[in-house]
């Protein structure tokens, strides 16, 4: 027989699960409309997602990984000018 409370048994089981993000947040995240968000979704393109039945969700590891994996990096300009 189980004598812990429901609430104990919530505390010990969250650790382990990670938050996920709608579209409409990850599209507020991102700065895109949520049209475009779904675009990407269908053409396979964009942020991984995880689809839960119909509902599609973000992990928050994932939109980290992508917004660095599309970071734009500027090579360093060479002085004009000759060198001295």
């Amino acid at each position: 027989m189980n004598t812990s409370l429901p609430s104990e048994r919530k505390r010990v089981a969250e650790p382990e699960l990670e938050i996920l993000l709608t579209e409409y947040e990850y599209s507020r995240i991102v700065k895109r409309s949520v049209a475009s968000v779904r675009r990407d979704r269908l053409l396979r393109q964009g942020c991984p997602f995880v689809k839960l039945g119909a509902l599609v969700r973000y992990r928050p590891v994932d939109i980290r990984a992508h917004l660095e994996h599309s970071l734009q990096r500027l090579a360093p300009r060479a002085q004009a000018g000759g060198g001295e």
